[in-house]
């Protein structure tokens, strides 16, 4: 075999390697490029769908703790700026959100003061100069001759003994202590000369005083109206006119209660006063005296000092007392 001969297979030869390592490059990056492509193909997100993009495969949940984790490639994912589908002609019921936060809590609107810095006098001034008493001297023994009947205003008067004594029989109280104008016509009131509870038509009937002071209406004055006020108070005044007609009949006022009064929503000063003028106007209607304590009870601005009440702003102490029977004797009915 000639030199030339032995190169040309050489060459035949390599050529041969050339061809087998191109062709297995060429299948190797075939190989790479298909993979890639499904790869590729595999994690590219998808295009919505009719369904998707009308909103049939998405839904909105009220606690993420009812639902599966939200699938990648949904409208709401990719479209975020298409507007929202109709709503669906069935309507899909879902539990209520947790709310985080309390609902904002709902303000009243601001009341007004129940104690303004002056309470004005609402009297008829001509009216009150026709029936109340006027100033004068007592004849010795006037004040023993009377005899107080009404609500626990009145009832103070035994236990600061204004009489002398617990057991006076100058006081005419229910054992409660207490007395409503509404209830005032069938309550038992306790005799003191007796010693036992008797209605007001029996007690008038059995000690027929020669002066009754009435002063009721304090607690009345929250939710009377003044055709009630009028009606319970005259029903009061013809049961003591009918069982005692010789008794000589005063109609006291209402007292006024201090600025301390905690319940001046229900009764305060100006609406004592005006159940006063109720009185007045009864008082001139029966043609009896009026006895307007209240005037001699107030401050100038209107209140019950605060030096005449025991603690509660309505009720007397002694020198609330004191104060009360001083204008009794310096207006006496004579």
């Amino acid at each position: 075999m000639s030199r030339y001969g032995s190169s040309r297979r050489r060459n035949q030869n390599r050529a041969a390697m050339m061809i087998v390592v191109v062709s297995a490059l060429c299948m190797t990056a075939l190989m790479v490029l298909f993979f890639t492509m499904a790869m590729k193909q595999n994690t590219e997100p998808k295009l919505p769908t009719a369904d998707t993009a009308a909103g049939t495969v998405t839904a909105e949940a009220d606690d993420p703790a009812d639902t599966e984790p939200a699938q990648q490639g949904t409208a709401a994912d990719i479209a975020v700026d298409v507007p929202p589908a109709p709503p669906a002609t069935e309507a899909v019921t879902t539990a209520a959100p947790v709310t985080t936060e309390a609902p904002p809590k709902e303000t009243e609107a601001p009341k007004t003061p129940v104690t303004p810095d002056v309470i004005p006098t609402v009297y008829d001034e001509a009216l009150l100069a026709e029936v109340a008493l006027p100033e004068g001297t007592a004849p010795d023994g006037y004040v023993d001759r009377l005899v107080f009947y009404g609500d626990s205003t009145t009832h103070g008067m035994k236990a600061y003994k204004v009489f002398g004594s617990r057991d006076t029989k100058q006081v005419w109280t229910p054992t409660s202590g207490t007395l409503a104008l509404f209830r005032a016509a069938t309550d038992l009131v306790w005799d003191p000369n007796s010693q036992s509870e008797l209605s007001l038509a029996d007690l008038c009937k059995s000690v027929k005083p020669e002066y009754l002071i009435v002063t009721l209406g304090v607690n009345g004055v929250a939710m009377m109206d003044e055709t009630w006020f009028k009606t319970d108070y005259q029903g009061i005044i013809n049961i003591i006119e009918q069982n005692s007609p010789d008794t000589k009949l005063i109609l006291q006022s209402i007292y006024p209660v201090a600025r301390s009064y905690e319940k001046q929503q229900s009764i305060n000063n100006t609406k004592i006063q005006t159940a006063n003028q109720w009185i007045v106007q009864i008082a001139k209607a029966n043609g009896l005296p009026y006895l307007n304590t209240y005037a001699a009870l107030v401050g100038d601005d209107g209140y019950l000092p605060e030096s005449y009440q025991n603690g509660d702003g309505m009720h007397f102490n002694e020198v609330g007392f004191a104060a009360v029977m001083d204008y009794v004797k310096s207006h006496p009915l004579t």
